[in-house]
């Protein structure tokens, strides 16, 4: 389809900054750029813990280390060794996370695996094991060299070019000639987004941002006209990548394809959808080489697969009390044996962590039964084990749980905090109301017959969309379990992935302000400057909580 109807939204007089006004202004952005990386290259050669005994911040990046550590050194995902390392001092497990699954292995025995998507830390056990020949560092004897080079490479140095081109296209795309919006642009996504905070640690956040942000700026080329195949084939790729490193994603990969579709459909076919094969691939291959299975990890919460029912005698009290007779035990046991779903008697019992749940395990025959009783019919259901989760000692229990991992019941409550609250989106990056505004001005466009044709119009449209589908997804649609606004974090990071879209839609609103006074503009900065204090508030750990909901906490009034 050819172009719309309407010309979009730019910067009025050309693309590109003209003279010298342009000149300074690129030099600008590569300055400003310069003295990000700097700053945090001191952040990363400081990387430490706690206790001071490895550079792993917190269990959510020591369980993709391990992966890497495991596919570097034994070339398997399994890691059970790992997690055994302990300091020769303090006896402490370094290596050990609560961010962990088991299962049966291939041999049929049960093993730990990191519950982290698998094609991102085996992409960068590829980069250690590079590091590694070049340097003959490795991650046990010299942690505290190999982690902050690897996060230079994977962390900081594409942040660092993806922050340059975007403020590059910012400039091109909205402010003309403006320094003061290149340096609006420049400070906020330096200093004020928690793509900055995150620089420190291995994280999903950063690689889903930055390709979100390259299919964004394939689909604006296509706006502007440009529609040749190497921008579709981009797309793909890109929008692929943020897919396979954020689940909700998968909403912005939809709405891409669909754009391109209807941009220039026999272009979408050809070189779109071809690109998105080999992440597409990948994601599912590595999984299934880490696994046996299709479904990732994180998907294996449940009972398991329905294998049938047995008839059993009614438990005691409590199923504690159950598994601690002997004989209601070996009842259990031989109830198993004569429906054919067990082989041997040596088989251990335990209870799960789902109400009405017991683990029947026999490693050495391999088999791993979930049984489920069911009060009125008086019978068992039969499942093959299928809560990866639970195991001895396993966090994700509510015994475990502690803080905010236990969630918050309410969803209205919920929906506050995460928005406007101390998890918020707004409260903590007040910037983000220009993306509102943005919002507006690129939707508002009079009702015409003609209105599909407006690429502009569908792109921002698309991107509302994508926002109000993963809004929904985290606050309506999760259980109490999962509405913990990510964990321990100093922001919402299951949304920092659409940092490049909001900032897209905030163009449009700088664009109006870069002509449009001194107190406008002054405004904008304390914008940043509170952002900025939300994004640096965690400059040791990334893995801390907000400043607001510390401050909610000493307020004592509560989570």
């Amino acid at each position: 389809m050819k172009g719309g109807t309407r010309k979009p939204i730019s910067a009025g007089r050309g693309m590109e900054p003209t003279g010298r006004a342009g000149d300074g202004n690129r030099r600008l952005a590569t300055l400003l750029v310069l003295v990000f990386f700097a700053v945090q290259l001191t952040r990363l050669v400081q990387v430490r813990s706690a206790t001071g005994e490895t550079p792993f911040l917190s269990a959510n990046d020591r369980s993709r280390w391990c992966t890497i550590a495991a596919l570097g050194i034994e070339g398997t995902y399994q890691i059970d060794r790992l997690l055994e390392i302990r300091d020769p001092e303090t006896r402490r497990r370094n290596w050990y996370t609560i961010d962990l699954v088991r299962h049966l292995g291939r041999d049929g025995r049960l093993h730990y695996y990191s519950s982290k998507p698998t094609l991102l830390p085996t992409l960068y056990a590829g980069v250690y094991i590079a590091v590694r020949n070049l340097t003959g560092w490795t991650l046990m004897g010299e942690p505290f060299l190999i982690v902050p080079l690897m996060l230079a490479i994977v962390n900081l140095l594409p942040l660092s070019l993806f922050y340059w081109g975007t403020i590059r296209w910012m400039q091109e795309r909205f402010l003309r000639e403006s320094t003061w919006g290149t340096v609006a642009v420049g400070m906020f996504l330096c200093w004020g987004c928690f793509l900055s905070t995150f620089t420190t640690t291995l994280n999903n956040h950063l690689p889903a941002a930055m390709a979100t942000g390259v299919a964004l700026w394939c689909l604006d080329r296509m706006v502007l006209g440009d529609v040749r195949a190497r921008w579709f084939a981009l797309c793909g790729l890109a929008s692929a990548l943020a897919a396979a490193n954020e689940l909700p994603a998968l909403a912005w990969l939809a709405a891409a394809g669909g754009l391109c579709a209807w941009f220039d459909f026999r272009k979408a076919v050809v070189w779109w959808l071809p690109a998105t094969l080999p992440v597409v691939l990948g994601a599912v291959g590595t999984n299934y080489m880490a696994h046996g299975t299709w479904k990732p990890a994180y998907a294996h919460r449940g009972a398991g697969e329905y294998l049938g029912t047995i008839a059993l005698d009614r438990p005691p009290a409590t199923l504690d009390q159950a598994v601690a007779d002997p004989v209601w035990r070996e009842r259990l046991i031989a109830a198993l044996r004569q429906a054919g779903y067990l082989d041997r008697p040596e088989a251990s019992v335990r209870v799960g962590r789902r109400p009405g749940t017991l683990e029947v395990l026999d490693e050495a025959s391999g088999t791993h039964l979930a049984i489920v009783w069911d009060e009125p019919s008086g019978r068992a259901a039969v499942h093959r084990w299928g809560d990866w989760y639970d195991y001895p000692g396993s966090y994700w229990t509510a015994e475990n749980k502690r803080g905010i991992d236990r969630g918050e019941p309410s969803r209205i409550r919920y929906a506050l905090h995460f928005l406007v609250g101390h998890h918020g989106i707004f409260s903590l990056t007040p910037f983000w109301l220009l993306a509102v505004w943005g919002t507006v001005r690129v939707l508002r466009t009079p009702l015409r017959p003609r209105v599909w044709l407006d690429r502009q119009f569908l792109v921002g449209l698309a991107i509302v969309a994508v926002s109000i589908t993963v809004l929904v997804f985290y606050i309506v649609l999760r259980g109490q379990e999962d509405r913990n606004y990510g964990g321990i974090a100093s922001g919402p990071r299951w949304t920092f992935w659409m940092i490049p879209l909001w900032l897209y839609l905030s163009g449009f609103a700088l664009q109006r302000l870069e002509a449009g006074g001194r107190w406008p503009q002054r405004g904008v900065e304390v914008l940043i400057a509170w952002s900025s204090l939300s994004a640096c508030w965690a400059w040791n750990n990334p893995w801390s909580h907000p400043w607001l909901y510390q401050w909610w906490l000493w307020m004592g009034w509560g989570g």
